[in-house]
């Protein structure tokens, strides 16, 4: 025989398990900020400032810094940009499934130029002249995975606090180059800041602009009017024309300026004529040039080593 008291459990039992499950879905939707392109481009207001995570297909690989997702949505609102401040190693595809972690913000030409020095609005807008970017969200990226789990960020993910940081030049050991490997600037920074850092001893990562010869070759400084373009300079030990351009590297070296006597002083190889003639609108005055100790690729593998 049943108990009524029995009776009164099985009758609340199903109350009781509709609830749980209710919190459960809710405190999920709480904490795993997982969404779609489609509602982040939808919604972009809501997220600015809020970190998510997005699952989709790239759309449009802009540059080795910034690509589009696909909203794959029938009018849901503009695709969503991807910037990646630390780049990505390997290579993106049109339709490749990718995991994107990073934090949501508008897409402000102003405050993104200031922010990082090699972003490329034109770039950006030229690629499809049909966006309206004053709705577009764009997701500073942390995280950047394959579909089979692989992490592509240069350095592996890195925490949302060290980005700030490092994007507005407050990490420990920003301005101490010298001697730190560990520290990578970009080439805009160092085209832009030159002089600070004559003498010193930097890591750059950024793309093969000009090829000269098998000694020199040019940085793309990836920023707007941030100034010339880098050379770099290789005394031994490497071919510089088996580079290719827009071929992401990472040189570490010393910078030097651009001092004609000097350079042909110490390298019987140098052709000033060669280089100036390449970019005659140069100011080659306030010029850094790098001389290369190390040089690898994107993925890791060393092309140059002086050691």
């Amino acid at each position: 025989m049943i108990s009524l008291k029995t009776m009164k459990l099985q009758a609340v039992a199903p109350i009781l398990a509709l609830t749980i499950g209710g919190l459960a879905g809710t405190l999920t939707a709480g904490t795993d900020m997982t969404i779609s392109a489609g509602k982040l481009a939808k919604n972009a207001k809501d997220y600015y400032g809020k970190t998510v995570t997005v699952n989709a297909e790239v759309e449009d690989v802009i540059d080795s810094r910034s690509f589009t997702l696909d909203e794959d949505a029938i009018l849901t609102g503009a695709d969503v940009l991807v910037l990646v401040p630390v780049g990505y190693t390997g290579t993106l595809a049109h339709d490749q499934v990718v995991t994107v972690t990073g934090k949501v913000r508008p897409y402000v030409t102003a405050e993104l130029e200031r922010d990082f020095d090699w972003f490329k609005d034109g770039k950006i807008v030229s690629t499809k002249t049909d966006v309206d970017f004053k709705t577009r969200p764009v997701l500073v990226a942390t995280s950047l995975k394959l579909a089979d789990g692989r992490e592509l960020l240069a350095g592996g993910a890195v925490s949302m606090s060290a980005e700030e940081h490092k994007r507005h030049g407050k990490m420990a050991g920003d301005h101490k180059m010298s001697g730190d490997h560990g520290s990578t600037m970009s080439a805009g920074k160092l085209a832009k800041d030159g002089k600070k850092f004559y003498g010193q001893r930097v890591t750059v990562r950024a793309e093969v602009e000009d090829v000269l010869d098998k000694h020199s070759f040019t940085l793309d400084e990836d920023a707007i009017l941030a100034g010339p373009d880098v050379v770099v300079l290789i005394p031994s030990g490497f071919d510089a024309s088996t580079l290719a351009r827009d071929q992401v590297v990472v040189i570490t070296g010393k910078v030097r300026p651009f001092v004609t006597a000097e350079l042909e002083k110490d390298y019987d190889w140098f052709k000033n004529g060669k280089i100036v003639t390449t970019s005659d609108k140069i100011d080659y005055k306030t010029r850094p040039v790098l001389v290369a100790e190390t040089i690898t690729t994107a993925d890791g593998r060393t092309l140059m080593s002086s050691n």
